[in-house]
């Protein structure tokens, strides 16, 4: 084959990788592409088709022929310009190579100048996923840019590993993004599952339908840890600022600043939050408003654990008469458990069901141990509004205390707006400054502030503290330190 003719060839199946064109070739992992015609079969002397001896012939995918490197972890595939990235992107999206225990490197700062097409997809029926490890050396990203009705949108589109060889994400700082598309997106990844996500820093917008967040729409099997997101995240059905919706994941040490606006199920770091996943030293610092279910960390927060989280931002819940609203999360149901959490920020739900500085609703084996609200909780028009817990049903409540204003209204408490039979409480208390009926006692304000009180909640587990200049002089916990 003329030499020419075959570098063509080449350049045109790299051109085809847009994931809704389905004329692109692909399919299979790994190596991909034909094999050249060797020059010798034809016995031309001809300069134009040379033989074996004038060139080395390689395979089109081999990534030795892409990047500098090896691919390990000691001499990884260097990514050094757009250029590179766009390789990347190209080799995963048009011929399904998922790179599994492959390692890449960014090895410079990288300013986009086209739209971005994101790294793995899904195509027809399959998924076209990146397997291996990414990492950005500590290094910025910046320009990224999508305007698209395509799902799955970010840096990275789709990354997939397995149980056995996780894919990793790591180490990568995206400054002001631009994310507009259909549903699963975020800066840093449409949707991830057996994937760990290390270490990242993203900022800019992100608008689209359900499962949108500021750093990822999807995470599953996978974790997230040590994670700032900030900018503006705005959806439909679950939008957070972290991860739209974990299943049995983990979220540690992520906080987000960014505003997020959404409809259903919103929350500032895990909107859905499902099947034994972990939220741990988590802050919410963003203002979160929605229509329903809305947390200022967790939305729905179903068979998980919460600990060691907190929500610092405002919490809105707009107009819907069977919304929830909750300081730390809107919903807490079958067997979820709250430890070590708390909320500074205020809490308003307009013509809600449930309206809480903790929760909104707790239902069904929930558990709450250790937890403080210190923010005013504002209820307009809507019924079941507590300092702590809005409707608190088949739940058990200990070692807490409230310390927020709550709105004087009918069905409203210092601890829970209804606290029904099947509920059980243990060292729980409320400011007396801060009663809403004059039948309630609570405790003085100044008792709140000694080492006595302190006492009464480490009673059960030795983790409050207290720092006259921090939270008012209140108790707070060790780990806020």
């Amino acid at each position: 084959m003329n030499l020419k003719k075959w570098f063509v060839l080449v350049a045109a199946s790299l051109a085809l990788v847009a994931c809704g064109d389905d004329s692109s070739t692909g399919g299979g992992s790994g190596g991909g592409g034909d094999t050249p015609e060797n020059p010798e079969s034809s016995g031309s002397g001809d300069p134009s088709n040379p033989s074996s001896s004038d060139i080395e012939w390689v395979l089109p995918n081999d990534p030795s022929n892409l990047w500098s490197g090896s691919g390990t972890e000691e001499s990884p595939y260097e990514l050094k310009s757009e250029e590179d990235l766009l390789t990347l992107a190209e080799e995963v999206n048009g011929k399904s190579v998922n790179y599994k225990g492959i390692v890449f490197k960014l090895t410079a700062d990288v300013t986009l100048s086209k739209a971005w097409t994101p790294i793995g997809c899904v195509k027809g029926q399959s998924n076209r996923t990146f397997g291996g490890t990414f990492d950005g050396g500590d290094h910025t990203i910046k320009g990224l840019s999508i305007d698209d009705t395509a799902s799955f949108a970010g840096l990275f589109g789709y990354v997939s590993g397995d149980a056995s060889t996780k894919a990793v994400v790591k180490n990568i700082k995206v400054d002001g993004a631009s994310v507009k598309a259909g549903s699963y997106a975020g800066i840093l990844f449409g949707k991830a599952e057996n994937a760990e996500i290390k270490n990242v820093t993203v900022s800019g917008t992100v608008t689209g339908n359900d499962f949108i967040a500021g750093l990822g729409g999807s995470l599953s099997n996978g974790t997230v840890e040590t994670a700032v997101v900030s900018g503006t995240v705005q959806g439909s059905g679950s939008v957070s600022g972290v991860v739209a919706t974990a299943i049995s994941a983990k979220v540690v040490s992520a906080n987000n600043s960014a505003a997020v606006t959404g409809k259903s199920t919103v929350a500032g770091i895990v909107a859905t939050l499902s099947m034994n996943s972990t939220v741990e030293l988590c802050v919410n610092k963003g203002n979160i408003a929605g229509n329903q279910d809305v947390g200022g960390v967790v939305g729905k927060a179903s068979q998980v654990e919460v600990k060691q989280s907190g929500n610092e931002g405002a919490v809105t819940g707009e107009d819907n008469n069977m919304s929830s609203v909750g300081g730390v999360v809107a919903v807490g149901s079958n067997s979820a458990v709250l430890n070590q959490v708390y909320n500074v920020g205020t809490v308003t739900g307009k013509t809600a069901i449930g309206v809480g500085g903790i929760a909104g609703k707790f239902v069904t084996d929930a558990s709450m141990t250790h937890a403080f609200n210190q923010g005013q909780i504002v209820a307009e028009g809507s019924t079941n509004v507590g300092g702590l817990i809005g409707k608190a049903e088949t739940c058990k409540i200990s070692a807490a205390y409230n310390a927020g204003v709550v709105s004087p209204i009918a069905n409203a408490a210092s601890v829970a707006g209804a606290h029904l039979s099947t509920s059980e409480t243990s060292a729980v208390y409320y400011d007396a400054a801060t009663k809403v009926a004059p039948t309630e006692l609570g405790e003085a304000s100044e008792a709140m502030k000694t080492a006595d009180f302190l006492a009464l909640l480490n009673a059960v587990e030795n983790v409050w503290v207290m720092d006259g200049g921090k939270y008012a002089g209140f108790p707070f916990f060790a780990w806020m330190k």
